[in-house]
């Protein structure tokens, strides 16, 4: 009697209620994979548009001061991007191994000589100790290049070094924001984020309500994605982590592989790369992680490294199943596109930075500055007499050794040099050579009418050029009493 009920309704079901055939359920999930590919090519794009600037230049030449209360964090930015529309720029620092980061928007243009690009930032650290970890996020709009994805973030991120999984969210950057109300808040993107390890890749999707509702044995079926692009691949083939349940088990959780035509916006083909992924749900959050090895091996994937370590990501959920007879996909939401560069400045240990390779020609004072830890000069100033002139550096690769120079004109005995790597201060006395006799004010060795004449000529220059030789009564001005006082030593050195 019971099998007898449970047939029955069994067959109420069934009478009341459309299941996929088999070819739909292929035809469903095909249209799904489309929709998933079509998003992450648009993304795709989208990253090729802005890495010209972002990843050559926001994320390039990155350095800091050592660690230290006051943070100084330094990158370079091209004249393109920081025109463009909704430029921003973070900087995330953390004193206590990546247990906790403070966050600072306050990255600013610099614009002084040496420093024509760069864009800084200093970050209060009240806890400060010899370990540091920070990482720089950058977005634009993507709209200010023609484009339709957004805010457009490259972000480097925390660094998983244990493979913490769940990870916690301590270890995750955010690459992508969005806007919620699109959709029913189960399927609703409002972030993507994402960190790293050796050997893994880290993903999150954030829902504005509870995640994750796969959908009813009869339909429509949800699908949770975070397409994973390489920029430099030549074929247009795109990789996800998909959550979702359904088609007579033919949807299923797994690293999707999905092979397209750009020239129609078709798909050819798509596989499960692979079944060894994780996931987590938990809250209003999945996370997705696996070997980047499962992804960056495969024949499509392209160059690995590529040219900036880094991976595009994209957000996306579908509804899929039939809408009476019909069969019904579409995109119920798409996160920004985001970039995760796959590096973190760490330093855990200071030396001292070393000054060496003085040179001094025809007023020019250079020196080379050499940090071991790449840790830029918050200080870098040269004295002669009482007159302090900054120094500027001509590269700001301070490993490698950075030309620091200052225009100090000539006449002057001593130099003194102090730099600073914000941890550490070094000085150098350098003898400059360059005492000349009182008076002897075209430095030819002798006092005589040609030093009047070169002294008037001084005093009358528009420039006002100080010259010590010509400061006779040393007053440090050069003025008739220094004229005075030459008429005086030369008539006294003929007696």
């Amino acid at each position: 009697m019971k099998n007898f009920i449970l047939i029955l309704m069994v067959c109420f079901l069934f009478s009341n209620n459309q299941y996929p055939s088999e070819d739909q359920v292929n035809t469903i999930i095909q249209q799904s994979m489309e929709l998933v590919w079509q998003k992450a090519m648009e993304g795709k794009q989208t990253i090729n548009q802005i890495t010209p600037d972002i990843r050559e230049e926001l994320l390039s030449n990155l350095c800091s001061s050592a660690p230290n209360t006051s943070f100084y964090t330094h990158c370079d930015l091209s004249d393109s991007l920081t025109s463009a529309t909704n430029t921003s720029a973070k900087v995330f620092v953390s004193d206590n191994e990546q247990s906790s980061w403070i966050e600072n928007t306050a990255v600013d243009f610099i614009g002084t000589a040496g420093y024509e690009s760069t864009w800084g930032a200093v970050t209060n650290m009240p806890g400060m100790n010899e370990s540091v970890w920070w990482y720089l996020s950058g977005s634009l709009d993507s709209g200010s290049l023609g484009l339709d994805f957004g805010q457009a973030t490259v972000s480097q991120s925390p660094y998983n070094s244990n493979n913490s999984w769940p990870a916690p969210d301590n270890l995750f950057a955010t690459l992508a924001s969005d806007d919620t109300g699109e959709t029913n808040s189960d399927q609703d993107i409002v972030s993507l984020r994402a960190s790293y390890s050796d050997d893994k890749l880290y993903t999150a999707l954030n829902l504005a309500g509870s995640c994750c509702n796969a959908g009813g044995f009869f339909g429509p079926w949800n699908l949770y994605v975070i397409a994973i692009v390489n920029p430099d691949a030549q074929d247009p083939v795109a990789y996800a982590y998909g959550y979702g349940s359904g088609g007579f088990g033919q949807l299923y959780p797994a690293i999707y592989k999905i092979d397209g035509d750009l020239s129609t916006g078709e798909v050819a083909g798509f596989e499960v790369l692979s079944e060894n992924f994780n996931y987590n749900i938990s809250g209003n959050t999945l996370q997705a992680s696996s070997l980047l090895s499962i992804i960056t091996n495969d024949s499509g994937w392209g160059e690995w490294p590529n040219s900036f370590n880094g991976v595009g990501l994209v957000g996306v959920t579908i509804s899929a199943g039939l809408s009476g007879l019909d069969i019904s996909t579409e995109i119920l939401d798409t996160s920004d596109v985001g970039v995760l560069v796959m590096t973190t400045q760490n330093q855990t240990s200071n030396t001292a930075p070393v000054l060496s390779n003085e040179t001094y020609d025809d007023g020019m004072l250079c020196i080379t500055y050499t940090d071991a830890e790449n840790n830029l000069a918050t200080m870098s100033d040269v004295a002669v007499d009482d007159i302090v002139f900054m120094m500027t550096p001509d590269s700001h690769v301070y490993s490698e050794g950075a030309t620091f120079c200052a225009e100090i004109g000539s006449g002057y005995n001593v130099a003194t040099l102090w730099f600073s790597d914000g941890a550490e201060n070094v000085s150098l006395e350098i003898e400059l050579g360059g005492g000349c006799q009182s008076g002897d004010a075209n430095g030819d060795g002798s006092v005589n009418v040609l030093d009047i004449v070169s002294t008037t000529n001084l005093i009358l220059s528009e420039f006002g050029e100080y010259n010590p030789c010509s400061d006779v009564n040393t007053d440090g001005d050069i003025n008739v009493l220094d004229i005075v006082a030459l008429v005086n030593l030369i008539l006294g050195s003929r007696n």
